[in-house]
């Protein structure tokens, strides 16, 4: 009865364990089933990668020119160098990998670049040689009520009106020279996409091509430079000039030639 009793409760044990052993397996089965469905499904529905298109460099922008006075000396110089030049002529164009290297429509060729810039640096001269002496006069620097009454009232009002005319001309040399300089920063940097399979030393002669515009710039870089330093002159002499004006009004004594002269007349008739 003892042994049988055992045997009753080993079997019914055995049963248990049997039950879940397969309930384990039969649940480690749909779990992997269903992980497996769920990885298609995501699989199924996943976005596709977008492509990311890869930086381009930046296209250089057009050169804008400057509209300057054609009656003015410096305009008429200008418009010597475009004499022959047709606007609607086809782009300069050099060769490239991918078929011509198209030069910006601002270049209009060597003889017309170096005219234009031989004109810029005529300019920047001229206007130092011819305003510099109002800077001379040193009219922020005075110090007292004394100094400005020995200024001349009319040399005032003539020194007022040369920095309005310098400003106007400086105005119209600066554009030009700025739009010059951008042309050929353009062209430099479409000289760079040139490709000469043909020639040896191709390296070498494109390196000249991009000298030769830059030796333009720099040559009249060094008289802009100075001409910029002066027009900050002019500028500081220009307020500095309108405060004295309405200083000399109010506080200096005014001599009348006018009455000094007639004084001197009647004197010498009698």
């Amino acid at each position: 009865m003892r042994n049988r009793h055992y045997a009753t409760r080993l079997g019914s044990t055995l049963t248990v364990f049997t039950y879940v052993s397969m309930a384990l397996l039969f649940s480690s089965d749909g779990a992997s089933a269903q992980n497996r469905r769920s990885g298609y499904k995501a699989q199924a529905f996943a976005p596709a990668p977008v492509a990311v298109p890869a930086p381009q460099a930046e296209a250089p922008k057009q050169v804008k020119l400057p509209q300057i006075d054609p009656a003015s000396p410096f305009g008429s110089a200008l418009a010597s160098c475009d004499k022959g030049i047709n606007e609607q002529d086809s782009q300069f164009g050099l060769p490239g990998l991918k078929g011509e290297v198209k030069l910006d429509r601002c270049y209009r060729g060597r003889q017309q670049m170096v005219c234009r810039f031989d004109a810029v640096l005529a300019e920047g001269k001229s206007l130092a040689d011819e305003f510099t002496r109002v800077v001379e006069q040193r009219y922020p620097e005075v110090t007292n009520l004394e100094e400005i009454c020995k200024i001349d009232f009319e040399a005032l009002i003539k020194d007022s009106t040369e920095t309005e005319k310098f400003s106007k001309r400086f105005a119209a040399e600066r554009s030009e020279y700025e739009a010059r300089a951008g042309c050929a920063t353009n062209v430099k940097q479409s000289i760079q996409d040139v490709t000469l399979p043909d020639l040896v030393q191709a390296p070498e002669v494109i390196k000249s091509l991009i000298d030769a515009v830059d030796q333009e710039v720099n040559r009249v870089s060094v008289v802009q430079e100075q001409v910029s330093g002066l027009a900050a002159k002019i500028d500081a002499s220009q307020k500095s000039i309108a405060v004295l004006q309405k200083i000399h009004r109010a506080m200096c004594l005014k001599s009348k030639p006018d009455a000094e002269a007639n004084r001197s007349r009647v004197s010498s008739n009698m």
